[in-house]
């Protein structure tokens, strides 16, 4: 049964996991299957050598990260051609600018207060999204500042000794990275500050090689799960995951089990409770109850209590505020 989340609300759900959906109700521009499709649709000028490495019998990926890591692990091996390198380099880094602003908004664009009064609700909040808006929901709202990233120190990179949340904060997850984040040569996590005067170039370029983005933004389930586990950041938020307790909002997730399966084992594996998965209110009935056929099926063998309601009955929808 598909629910209204108000009749679902009274079971105390405290923690929140976002996916592509959230940032599709506050623009259609978000509604993209891949960035390198946005490189291609919109004829964004990339170097055919560099268009080339994606290609599976190269690096094989989608993730532009992937093939600024393996441009930057060439110029460390290649004592000949560094201007050539360093130039592929910046091009791949310039298309990628270029393709997350088609499709990305802007700070004005996105009713901060409005997130962050219902963002506060919830102790753990975790996303797989890589765009801006949880960023800028949580570190710009004006009405309220208990929100943090783990990203205190004075230099913002995340100390995996490092982790105990002072007072009553409510931490944010980044599970598969995100845009303001990268790794520095030495493979050091840090955070780039995305004010509202930064712009999108501002947050993804660098001026030197090998301080790349860190974010997974294409790939089947068992290919992100190994990059999350390469990176001692994205494992430590998986990790939290596994281990969280609290009964656990999932809204604007499609948790395809073809691509998003490690999500969804974390979840089975959790020892949280109770579960409440939003349902897309713009599919077909037949499609609605596909997809709640699905989730259950997932976790017929657990003990979870697993709860369904409509996307746009929930205060995170902005169809309903």
């Amino acid at each position: 049964m598909i629910e209204d989340w108000e009749e679902i609300r009274p079971h105390r759900f405290k923690a929140l996991l976002l996916g592509n959906g959230f940032s599709i109700g506050i623009s259609e521009r978000f509604k993209y299957e891949s960035l390198l499709g946005q490189v291609d649709q919109y004829e964004i000028p990339m170097y055919p050598m560099a268009r080339d490495l994606f290609r599976d019998d190269k690096v094989n990926t989608h993730n532009f990260e992937e093939v600024l890591r393996v441009i930057y692990h060439a110029s460390l091996v290649n004592f000949y051609n560094q201007e050539a390198i360093e130039q592929l380099y910046f091009n791949v880094q310039k298309s990628l600018i270029e393709a997350v602003s088609q499709s990305h908004v802007s700070y004005s664009d996105v009713p901060i207060e409005t997130i962050a009064e219902e963002l506060k609700e919830f102790r753990s909040i975790f996303t797989t999204n890589y765009d801006l808006i949880p960023y800028w929901s949580l570190m710009g709202a004006l009405s309220f500042r208990g929100f943090c990233d783990y990203f205190w120190s004075s230099a913002c990179e995340f100390d995996l000794s490092d982790t105990q949340i002072r007072g009553r904060k409510r931490p944010i997850y980044y599970l598969h990275g995100a845009i303001h984040l990268k790794t520095d040569p030495d493979g050091v996590v840090y955070k780039v500050t995305a004010s509202e005067e930064r712009t999108l170039s501002d947050i993804i370029s660098s001026k030197s090689m090998g301080n790349t983005p860190l974010f997974i933004s294409e790939g089947k389930s068992d290919i992100k799960l190994r990059r999350i586990r390469e990176n001692y950041y994205l494992s430590f938020c998986y990790d939290e995951l596994l281990h969280c307790e609290e009964n656990m909002v999932i809204y604007g997730h499609g948790l395809d089990k073809e691509y998003d399966e490690h999500i969804l084992s974390a979840l089975k594996k959790s020892p949280m409770e109770k579960l409440a998965f939003s349902v897309f209110s713009g599919m077909e009935p037949e499609e609605k109850d596909a997809f709640a056929s699905s989730i259950k099926a997932y976790f017929s063998k657990s003990d979870k209590e697993l709860y369904f309601f409509e996307s746009a009955t929930h205060p995170l929808s902005m169809e309903s505020t």
